[in-house]
């Protein structure tokens, strides 16, 4: 492989393994940070994590662990807005299930942070938690709302495409039935996706298919298309020499031509 070639490869790989900077710097050493315990009465979780998006039933090994040997690791705390408040950043998971355990006291690691240093430890932090999609859908449409963030400075900061970003804060539109369910871990995140714009009874018959594992994310999208009188967006024939791409709209074949007329005459 020529050296041309292989510098944006390596690029690309410096770029994915730079990702979550902001997590490592503040949490690499925090076993040699001190820790101080609080009472839960003056801890209150950051405003972009809302704790009814967590189902703390299927967290059950957790609980389990603390039960047993408390908090291997600590809460990561900043000043709240209150005097003699703190802001949970990180570990509102333990948190939550310390409360429920009636604990009267919390480990935690104090971090001076900027509000926007801050607002991008959560965003990192959230994916790489592995809790439901809910909890990035109420994180980014508060960013959205409250803090004057675009779709794609939540892509940037995320180190995730701009339309991912839209299908998760997307989500808020679903039906609390399926919300539940995807707190709970019953609908994944690419089910949820395929079942948004759906009338309520359709999305209410696939939920049931889902719950008993007769239908796939593919079954799902097929089923979707089929609904709005969609099939995908472009076909495609070879005859002889000729290919023939067949969009859906005008518009679509207007909107795709420039670009691939740029790719055959580069």
């Amino acid at each position: 492989m020529s050296e041309r070639k292989r510098k944006p490869e390596l690029k690309a790989l410096v770029e994915k393994y730079q990702r979550f900077t902001v997590v490592s710097e503040i949490e690499k050493n925090l076993s040699s940070s001190k820790r101080a315990s609080y009472p839960p009465e003056v801890l209150i979780p950051s405003v972009l994590y809302s704790e009814s998006n967590y189902d703390l039933d299927c967290y059950s090994s957790l609980e389990e662990s603390i039960k047993q040997d408390g908090f291997l690791m600590p809460l990561i705390i900043c000043s709240g807005k209150k005097e003699n408040t703190f802001e949970i950043i990180n570990g509102i998971k333990r948190f939550m299930i310390g409360k429920k355990l009636g604990l009267t006291s919390f480990p935690c690691v104090f971090v001076d942070l900027t509000p926007e240093r801050k607002e991008e430890y959560i965003i990192e932090n959230i994916f790489t938690e592995g809790d439901s999609p809910l909890v990035k859908t109420y994180c980014f449409k508060l960013l959205k709302k409250d803090y004057g963030f675009t779709d794609e400075t939540l892509a940037e900061k995320a180190n995730i495409s701009v339309n991912q970003v839209r299908n998760l804060i997307r989500l808020d539109s679903l039906p609390n039935f399926i919300k539940s369910g995807i707190k709970s871990f019953l609908v994944s995140y690419g089910e949820a996706r395929a079942l948004l714009n759906l009338p309520l009874e359709t999305q209410k018959e696939l939920y049931e298919d889902i719950q008993e594992s007769k239908v796939s994310v593919r079954d799902l999208e097929k089923l979707k298309r089929n609904y709005h009188g969609r099939k995908r967006k472009t076909e495609v024939f070879l005859k002889g020499k000729t290919v023939t791409i067949k969009f859906t709209t005008k518009e679509e074949a207007q909107k795709a031509y420039p670009r691939i007329s740029k790719s055959f005459s580069d």
